[in-house]
């Protein structure tokens, strides 16, 4: 997982958390590695530079993620 910075992006963070997990049940679905739990530690939150409307594009992914638990498939645009 990178480290939060002023020059992470959403996407580097993604590709970070979906690199410690697998596809489970098809193509759609994600998880821990076998049955193990997965834990995400995040150290400087608030590191990510805010953009043009005031939005923080690294943190709002993780709001979707732990608000909604979804991640979207970005160049396929469907739920995992």
């Amino acid at each position: 997982m990178p480290n939060f910075s002023a020059q992470t992006s959403s996407i580097s963070v993604q590709k970070g958390i979906e690199s410690k997990l697998e596809k489970k049940r098809g193509k759609k679905v994600i998880g821990a590695k076998g049955n193990q739990h997965a834990l995400i530690f995040i150290d400087d939150i608030n590191m990510p530079s805010v953009e043009e409307y005031g939005a923080q594009p690294p943190i709002e992914f993780l709001r979707l993620l732990l608000d909604a638990n979804i991640v979207y498939d970005r160049p396929n645009f469907f739920k995992k």
